[in-house]
């Protein structure tokens, strides 16, 4: 007897405890309708989880990339120089290329047709054929180093025409003299006479200048420390300076 009551008692808290559970879950589901049928929403996750970032920006304001397209390198048939289109009718030269030329003439226009208007950085470093190379009128930028480590230059030549940049004596400056962008290692002559104009003297200019040993200087002392020298020009700073002009040497 005692053991049928146990099994009635477990049997009702069975029940019982469905029971509860059964109301519970009606309860809970009757409150969600509620909220729904209130606010007339549902329920989402926040839209970083489940979708990409989207602007807020309007779109005619967002930039476009054409992901089709590429710079194409030409290569000029007859001296082997390497240009890259800027798609303006305008180009720029970008290497050496294949040229093998001791006297390297930059042409005003690319085999392409387009005006030659620039010479990016480091164009025609390490260049060891080059003794010679002429500037045309068209170009208007010379990137750094443009014409570093060219270890057998002796001259650098520009057009009379060419708006911003000259060469005095085959040295290349800026036009009107204002800052000093290339003295060629193997320049004839050990010394340099530099005009009062300078303000400036790019890096690497003097690099690796065997023959040089003296500066005649137009300016003053004072006038040769407020020039701003840059980097690796051992060959400057080791050569003797003398202030006078081209005429009392």
């Amino acid at each position: 007897m005692k053991m049928q009551n146990q099994i009635l008692l477990i049997a009702l808290a069975a029940v019982f405890a469905i029971a509860l559970a059964l109301t519970i879950a009606i309860i809970c589901i009757a409150v969600m309708q509620r909220e729904e049928s209130d606010t007339g929403e549902e329920l989402v996750y926040p839209p970083e989880w489940t979708q990409p970032f989207i602007s807020n920006e309007p779109i005619a304001s967002l930039p476009v990339t054409d992901v089709t397209e590429t710079t194409e390198t030409t290569f000029d048939p007859g001296n082997g120089l390497a240009y890259e289109s800027n798609r303006n009718g305008t180009c720029t030269l970008v290497g050496i290329g294949s040229c093998a030329e001791n006297f390297i003439i930059i042409p005003e226009h690319s085999p392409n047709g387009d005006a030659v208007t620039a010479i990016a950085s480091k164009a025609l470093m390490g260049c060891e054929t080059a003794t010679a190379i002429q500037i045309p009128e068209t170009v208007v930028s010379i990137g750094e180093l443009a014409f570093a480590g060219c270890s057998n230059l002796v001259y650098i030549s520009v057009s009379k025409y060419n708006p911003f940049y000259c060469d005095i004596d085959g040295v290349l400056y800026t036009k009107g003299g204002g800052s000093l962008l290339l003295y060629p290692p193997m320049h004839t002559g050990n010394t340099l006479y530099l005009p009062s104009s300078v303000y400036q003297i790019a890096d690497m200019a003097f690099y690796q200048c065997a023959y040089l040993s003296s500066i005649r200087y137009e300016g003053t002392a004072e006038q040769w420390h407020l020039i701003d020298i840059g980097v690796k020009n051992y060959s400057l700073t080791a050569s003797a300076v003398i202030f006078s002009s081209r005429a009392e040497a």
